[in-house]
């Protein structure tokens, strides 16, 4: 028998090491991204809630806060991993576009 309870994380992704030109439109992308994600999910009759927040430091440094809350361990693992995962396609995907601007060019 299995006994719920309230899981929760709280993780803080920060793109400071990442030179680009508008990183601070760049985190905005990847939270456009994955905000719309969790606006499905919160449609869904589930026990898992997640929040995501675009945080402005001081000066022009940009993080996503990223909150989850599931009923148990392995669902809060399994909800972590699929942000992470869409965070790293979503980054790939802004980091490509900006490095092969020459194919828009022409």
């Amino acid at each position: 028998m299995s006994i719920l309870a309230n899981c929760k994380a709280q993780i803080e992704i920060s793109f400071k090491s990442i030179i680009l030109t508008g990183s601070g439109n760049f985190t905005k992308s990847i939270y456009a991204a994955i905000s719309a994600d969790t606006r499905s999910h919160e449609s869904h009759a589930s026990s898992s809630e997640s929040k995501i927040t675009l945080i402005n430091d001081e000066g022009t440094n940009t993080s996503i806060l990223l909150e989850l809350e599931s009923p148990n361990i392995p669902a809060l693992q399994a909800g972590i991993n699929s942000y992470l995962r869409l965070i790293d396609a979503s980054l790939k995907i802004c980091k490509e576009s900006v490095t092969n601007t020459s194919y828009y060019d022409s």
